[in-house]
């Protein structure tokens, strides 16, 4: 049965790349791909609306969900509504795909996709499926790095790794790097390669793509570059120059920080290449409403004030979230923290990490998860910090009711970040938030399916 069920899979999956491309190329549709490790989601909606400045545009970043897998891109590219998962769902998604693209007028004239790598092998999967024109590399970092560790093994014997000691998480990031890499390595001559200046190993990516390229980042030697001019709890502001010229970009409705603000600069990097003017692209960046879930202000009980991170976490991703939380002065700060999940062999050094930085950065810490308590907590108390106002709990509901309990007195700034699997944090998010009525519109992973995930882990509460 599993061998039937994996051919069909395997089969279902090559009909759609062989429809993808064939759709892509009839209706002479602009490709945008984009990778990394943190703020795909947030480009791809930031690119989105500077494109839509000037063109018809398209995403995958549709009906709230990221279809970024080998089987939501082609969905999300014909617009297939993805509402669930049982076999019955996919029969209709077949006849839906199938449809669409014999049938539907394609809405659009650029087309950003959000390319998932999880494991090697995927990129090769998704660039079978389209030809791209212009490719971004935004981040790198150890996410999935667990899923990678196979390869690792297969290139290298026991006594070879046991050799390699300290440097084996460097060649753990060097296999994830190439898998992502691929992306700009294979754009053609014609194409546009779009790099984050502040990461060498990415910016040395210029020199072995065929395609032209234009450089991001916060150094002033980055053809688009960001200098932030004022970060408060309240309002961002930054300097964004290209060829001698400046435009100030404002942003209060979210909180940004160093990683985010390269997202945009990305976004905004786009945009001058396809002769959108700068004053443009920073007016669309302005404008856009961020993923749920990825550092959005919300009001919360008790005159208290969210920070509210909840859909996934890595390493870089969560210190800079913990400097956005240092921003207040005047507020009690709590940071609630859960595993950050996939990091294979580097799961302890990065989670001791996380806590050298948090040490000096919050008041009050609840953890969540078993890595949590494993690494986190031993190094974070070795740094100082006040072992009574630390909390570990091993599920969201059981930390929920006791931070409603116990912790929240009143005008406390709250950081709420972790990883997706089985911990949820946006459980703890609606129980803090003032204003239940806009769950549905601001929090991460809703839907019916998620709804019983969610339940599923009170259940065990």
């Amino acid at each position: 049965m599993n061998k039937l069920k994996a051919f069909a899979s395997k089969l279902f999956l090559k009909y759609l790349q062989i429809l993808t491309r064939s759709y892509v190329k009839r209706q002479n549709i602009d490709v945008f791909g984009l990778t990394g490790t943190a703020g795909k989601t947030t480009l791809t909606i930031a690119l989105y609306e500077v494109l839509s400045k000037k063109y018809k545009s398209g995403m995958t970043y549709t009906q709230g969900k990221g279809l970024n897998s080998e089987t939501g891109i082609p969905f999300a590219m014909l617009g297939v509504k993805v509402d669930g998962y049982s076999i019955a769902d996919w029969v209709r998604y077949f006849f839906e795909f199938t449809w669409n693209f014999f049938f539907k007028k394609c809405p659009y004239e650029k087309y950003v996709i959000e390319m998932g790598v999880d494991k090697p092998g995927d990129m090769d999967f998704i660039l079978s499926m389209t030809k791209v024109d212009l490719g971004i590399f935004l981040t790198i970092g150890k996410v999935h790095a667990a899923n990678f560790e196979k390869l690792l093994e297969s290139k290298f014997k026991d006594k070879e790794l046991a050799e390699l000691k300290e440097k084996v998480d460097d060649v753990l990031m060097e296999l994830i790097f190439e898998e992502k890499a691929k992306l700009i390595r294979k754009l053609d001559s014609d194409g546009w390669a779009v790099l984050n200046y502040d990461e060498p190993i990415i910016r040395n990516l210029e020199k072995v793509t065929k395609a032209k390229t234009i450089t991001f980042g916060l150094s002033k030697d980055a053809d688009i570059s960001g200098v932030i001019t004022k970060n408060t709890p309240s309002v961002f502001e930054a300097e964004v120059s290209y060829k001698g010229k400046s435009e100030k970009i404002e942003i209060t409705k979210y909180f940004i920080n160093e990683n985010v603000l390269r997202t945009l600069l990305a976004a905004i990097a786009v945009g001058i290449t396809y002769e959108i003017p700068l004053k443009k692209c920073i007016s669309a960046i302005e404008g856009m409403n961020f993923p749920p879930g990825r550092m959005t202000k919300i009001e919360g009980i008790k005159d208290t004030v969210i920070i509210d991170s909840s859909y996934n976490a890595s390493t870089q991703a969560v210190i800079e979230a913990l400097n956005n939380l240092a921003l207040f002065k005047k507020r009690e700060k709590i940071a609630i923290l859960g595993d950050m999940r996939e990091l294979g062999r580097a799961e302890k050094r990065e989670h001791e990490e996380v806590a050298r930085h948090a040490a000096n950065r919050t008041d009050k810490l609840i953890v969540i998860g078993p890595a949590m308590k494993k690494y986190f907590l031993p190094e974070v108390i070795k740094q100082g910090f006040d072992v009574s106002s630390i909390w570990h709990f091993d599920n969201t509901w059981k930390a929920l009711r006791f931070i409603q309990e116990k912790v929240i007195k009143g005008g406390e700034a709250i950081l709420i970040k972790g990883s997706q699997n089985t911990l949820f944090l946006e459980i703890i998010v609606e129980g803090l938030m003032k204003d239940k009525a806009k769950v549905e519109d601001i929090l991460c992973r809703r839907g019916s399916f998620w709804e019983k995930k969610r339940r599923q882990l009170k259940i065990k509460n």
